[in-house]
């Protein structure tokens, strides 16, 4: 049966060598034109690129792939594969098996991210982050999270759904991906619209579909990855980002099933030097939760967003993340599809770290509890410019030349302070 709302075949492939044209990933390039397949799913849903503001919200990563005349049993194969090889990893080290890298059994890195190949990492502290990872997307354990910290955050789960069932029912994906669907799913199942949880698709009658339990601006994932590698230490944030790219990955597969969850669970049955409790899991879940008020300074990047170098500094998100969570000098790049600037979203991160309830624990926090009792003035910055409100962009740039201050000072004509800006303020400017 053919869905109304699909991309036609034309138009996708037109829009594949536009991206290709312009961005590149921080990977090799089989494994770019995997990721670029996939984000030619949301274009479609979202009407970018060339799509040009028509959305065909029915399109699915299927459609696409068959839209580019490839094999849809080998693309599943090859994303399955570098699935394979993060849980290969997991099991190793259950098993006590001694792995150093992210490297898979041919010596390639995980998700072809060359500088694994130089990196050395704890084992157990990456399987403690796929574990954290693994469960946080979980749609019960985003509820309970919401439960105990108050706080509203939202969350689905894909579903194979049947398609004459779905359009007797007059929904498409639209509907189900952003309408609040969690009282309805046991319907949902009694008529014949979810068809199962996992398993193999017909693409005849059958497509996998997200479904909305529960409206909410949902976890920020570059937030999920640095505030863990903050709370516990950069190899656990390895975790939490390799339990992202199962879960991206696990959208066309062979068979459909949550492959980062299902790891999380064997990890904790299994894994005896685990030492991550549930509260533990809640309080991460709780901390990358966008806040309402703030959706449009917090970026939630794709797999593809978190791995496009910004040209201008020839550096990822991932890696510019990596970097910010260690306590590395970091040049400012243009995170995820609202294009927020990373500086910008790391001052956000440290105001978040900065009313996080168990401050006393955070494992490379910005000021550590010893230096707490610090006088005030020894934080002073003493290099600064000043300006009145009415000075152009212009003279805020010649001010930061002149003194070679780190901030600058905005005064209004009674000299009362009105606000800062820094040099990274005017970054996207240039």
């Amino acid at each position: 049966m053919r869905l109304p709302y699909v991309a036609p075949k034309e138009l996708v492939q037109a829009d594949y060598q536009v991206l290709a044209s312009y961005e590149h990933l921080d990977t090799t390039p089989q494994i770019q034109d995997l990721l670029f397949i996939q984000s030619l799913e949301g274009r479609a849903h979202n009407g970018a690129g060339v799509f040009n503001k028509r959305t065909y919200v029915n399109t699915t990563i299927d459609d696409v792939v068959r839209a580019l005349d490839r094999d849809p049993d080998e693309i599943k194969a090859r994303r399955q594969s570098l699935i394979d090889d993060i849980a290969n990893f997991a099991i190793d080290t259950i098993d006590g098996t001694r792995r150093e890298k992210l490297l898979n059994s041919q010596g390639e890195p995980f998700l072809g991210i060359d500088f694994f190949r130089e990196r050395h990492v704890n084992a157990r502290d990456v399987v403690r982050g796929l574990y954290l990872g693994g469960l946080r997307d979980n749609p019960d354990i985003r509820k309970e999270a919401e439960r105990i910290y108050q706080t509203k955050i939202g969350g689905g789960r894909c579903y194979i759904i049947d398609i004459k069932t779905m359009l007797d029912m007059k929904l498409d994906g639209e509907i189900l991906a952003h309408d609040a669907h969690g009282d309805k799913i046991d319907e949902y199942i009694r008529l014949g619209l979810i068809v199962k949880t996992e398993g193999e698709v017909d693409p005849q009658t059958q497509r996998y579909f997200y479904i909305r339990h529960r409206q909410g601006p949902g976890q920020s994932d570059d937030g999920a990855f640095i505030m863990a590698g903050i709370l516990y230490n950069p190899d656990v944030a390895l975790g939490v980002f390799l339990a992202d790219v199962i879960d991206t990955l696990e959208k066309y597969a062979p068979v459909y099933k949550d492959q980062d969850g299902n790891l999380s669970f064997l990890i904790g049955r299994s894994f005896k030097d685990l030492k991550i409790s549930m509260e533990d899991v809640y309080e991460l879940v709780s901390m990358c939760a966008i806040p309402e008020t703030e959706e449009h300074m917090v970026p939630d990047s794709s797999l593809r967003y978190l791995l496009s170098v910004d040209s201008r500094v020839q550096r990822s998100a991932f890696r510019s993340h990596l970097d910010f969570m260690e306590g590395k000098p970091v040049m400012p790049v243009l995170v995820s599809y609202k294009r927020i600037l990373s500086t910008h979203f790391y001052e956000y991160i440290n105001r978040r770290l900065i009313n996080q309830r168990k401050f006393e624990k955070l494992a490379v926090p910005r000021i550590t509890v010893q230096e707490a009792d610090k006088p005030i003035d020894e934080l002073i910055k003493k290099g600064f410019g000043l300006v009145m409100k009415d000075a152009t962009i212009a003279d805020v740039v010649r001010k930061f030349k002149e003194t070679k201050c780190e901030i600058v000072v905005v005064q209004d004509k009674n000299l009362r302070v009105i606000g800062t800006i820094s040099a990274s303020d005017l970054y996207h400017y240039f």
